[in-house]
């Protein structure tokens, strides 16, 4: 039923006529925040849109992230980065700055700063020999780790954030191996991110808003920055079935982030081998 509903997603792009903003989801993808431990343990995957709000095929692009979160629930972890020309700041209503120094670092690694846009990426895999794939190619790659693998995890990630509402905030991310992982080196990387951040998006879809600019587009899942660092730390180098792992953050800055929209994105990958960067499993909590 799943497959079905993907390749009806590109139909129902075209068949919707969408007048306001188009990157606001509605769907029950998020994870609760309190206590921030879940206690589901299913396979959950990591999805990076290469975006700008600049880029005017992005929002259609945004259009296909939000169904396939409403096919696959929070199965499907989000961070948007924007960047490249399509990001920069520019003339008003162009004027904000969603950029940050650890997502240029990862575009530039993967591609996104050269790429036109909008790209994806699903769990840091190559698809014909780039890591990014285009916007047709999206259901397609998350359907394959989705509905192809075993829905139990390699490994299981829960992240407890404690907010008491503040300026900071603490974390701790908590790994637990549910079956004997290949020997290497695993990292982790804690990601923020924001949603509901209202400002200009440039369009070209005549679906969307009649083909015109967005004055008040939801940017949603926007990267804040990286608690640790632009590509995590490492965590291991031997995972037995059963081994837990604990890292813990303190005194992470809120800034100027609304932290009723603020999630905690973590996620384990391979830091060596023959699937060097490869996303095992992806973990997203609200901030409150």
């Amino acid at each position: 039923m799943k497959k079905i509903l993907i390749l009806l997603i590109g139909v129902l792009s075209a068949l919707v006529l969408i007048t306001t903003s188009c990157d606001k989801i509605e769907g029950p993808y998020k994870e609760t925040g309190g206590s921030g431990v879940t206690g589901d343990t299913v396979r959950k995957l990591l999805f990076e849109d290469y975006t700008g709000h600049q880029c005017v095929n992005c929002p259609s692009a945004h259009v296909t992230i939000d169904e396939l979160h409403q096919v696959y629930g929070d199965r499907m972890v989000t961070v948007a980065i924007h960047t490249s020309s399509f990001a920069d700041m520019s003339f008003p209503p162009y004027d904000a700055d969603y950029k940050t120094a650890d997502g240029e670092e990862l575009s530039l690694f993967f591609g996104g700063t050269t790429a036109p846009l909008p790209k994806g990426m699903v769990n840091r895999t190559k698809v014909n020999g780039s890591y990014l794939i285009e916007k047709a190619e999206f259901g397609t790659e998350v359907s394959k780790v989705l509905d192809s693998l075993d829905e139990k995890p390699d490994l299981y990630i829960e992240i407890k954030p404690v907010f008491s509402g503040g300026s900071t905030f603490d974390l701790e991310v908590k790994i637990t191996a549910m079956k004997d992982m290949p020997a290497g080196k695993y990292n982790l990387s804690v990601l923020i991110t924001e949603s509901e951040i209202i400002s200009a998006q440039m369009n070209i879809d005549p679906n969307i808003n009649n083909g015109d600019d967005v004055m008040d587009y939801h940017h949603n899942h926007v990267l804040r920055a990286a608690v640790n660092t632009a590509w995590g730390e490492e965590f291991a180098t031997s995972i037995s079935k059963g081994q837990t792992f604990i890292k813990s953050y303190s005194a992470i800055p809120v800034g100027s982030m609304n932290p009723d929209h603020v999630d905690i994105v973590a996620f384990a990958y391979y830091a060596d081998g023959s699937r060097e960067k490869e996303v095992v499993q992806a973990q997203q909590v609200s901030l409150k």
